[in-house]
């Protein structure tokens, strides 16, 4: 799970209460470079006065997979875990690219994905997801598409289009909803959602 900073300790109890009702081992990844580890190619920024997204997302992803799993396993004791990605705005956008990118995943979860990203979805149309992946879920605000931002406003679109083509090449069962709010709040019922429809068996 990849959390942006601000919402991390105010989830705190949340995900404890979730670890136990849903059976699962909850790892909240810190430290990366939000603009420039999550985003898979350079972009202009959103906003005025902000500096470009990065492009780190490989990067990243190789350090992810070789070095801070495999750490975090050895040390919780998992031998052959099945593995969920989970990420909320860029890392939303970052967990859907990683299942593209890598079999490490079993499961995708993308809240609030910002799929409205620079050629994202034109991406996925050509490049297939990991075999491996068997459960997709993207969660999104009714109300997110209501920016001023021409680029964000997209998001309700590109990410029920980036849905539809994770259905058309591979065969995990994917759940797009649209829920209440807005970029990404009311996290917690988002985040039982998306617990709900990885871990239904």
């Amino acid at each position: 799970m990849i959390l942006p900073e601000g919402i991390r300790e105010d989830l705190d109890v949340g995900l404890k209460e979730l670890a136990g009702k849903y059976g699962v081992s909850i790892v909240v990844i810190p430290g990366a470079n939000w603009n420039d580890d999550l985003t898979p190619w350079p972009a202009e920024g959103v906003f005025k006065k902000t500096k470009p997204f990065g492009g780190q997302a490989t990067s990243f992803l190789d350090k992810l997979t070789n070095e801070i799993i495999p750490e975090i396993e050895k040390t919780l004791g998992m031998v052959d875990p099945e593995r969920t990605i989970m990420g909320v705005s860029l890392s939303g956008l970052f967990a859907v690219w990683a299942g593209i990118n890598t079999d490490t995943f079993i499961n995708i979860i993308s809240i609030s994905g910002s799929l409205w990203y620079d050629g994202f979805v034109e991406w996925m149309n050509e490049h297939a997801p990991s075999s491996q992946i068997k459960k997709v879920c993207m969660l999104l605000g009714e109300k997110e598409k209501n920016v001023k931002d021409k680029r964000m406003a997209t998001v309700e679109e590109r990410t029920l289009a980036a849905a539809n083509i994770m259905k058309s090449k591979s065969h995990a069962t994917v759940t797009f909803e649209l829920v209440e709010g807005t970029h990404f709040s009311p996290i917690l019922p988002r985040l039982e959602r998306a617990f709900e429809v990885v871990c239904e068996r």
